[in-house]
């Protein structure tokens, strides 16, 4: 790991502990795809809304996070995203989103993504350790400026996810 990624990871740490402790659920996802690697903090509100049998519900996530690719410049990223999740068993969901989300800037090793502000697409599945305020997760987000100007190449992030609930 590279200096830089540490600091950047040092820094995301730290912002994430600044988060108040009352949040739902904070989550730190690291991810990666095609040379470009990606550590996120999430911070997930409480189900705003839930179906009567609790098998679905939808949440907001807010996300902090640095894109970085070696020997490149780094982008930061804020984001905000509402979330479903449809939980097939009592530990395990599927969860989708569509949201809005800034980059620092339009350029990183030598991709042009046009905008700073990119639609940032996500699915994936969840897994609740049982008994316990643990989940961890995988999850496949697509950030694409929606055509709003050429070229829109999108960035695709595979991402591991791990979750802490403050019940």
């Amino acid at each position: 790991m590279q200096l830089s990624s540490l600091r950047g990871a040092i820094v995301t740490c730290a912002l994430a502990a600044a988060i108040p402790a009352h949040a739902d659920n904070l989550t730190l996802s690291m991810g990666a795809n095609s040379g470009f690697r990606d550590l996120t903090v999430f911070w997930q509100t409480a189900p705003l809304w839930r179906n009567a049998t609790h098998s679905l519900d939808v949440s907001l996530e807010a996300g902090l996070g640095r894109v970085s690719a070696t020997g490149s410049n780094s982008l930061w990223h804020v984001g905000l995203t509402p979330l479903g999740r449809w939980w097939f068993t009592p530990d395990n969901a599927l969860e989708a989103g569509i949201g809005a989300t800034l980059f620092s800037a339009t350029r990183i090793a030598g991709k042009n993504i046009s905008t700073a502000y990119q639609f940032g697409d996500s699915v994936g599945y969840v897994h609740h350790f049982e008994q316990t305020q643990w989940s961890t997760g995988l999850r496949f987000t697509h950030y694409s400026n929606g055509s709003i100007k050429r070229p829109n190449p999108g960035l695709n992030i595979f991402e591991l996810r791990v979750s802490h609930a403050f019940n």
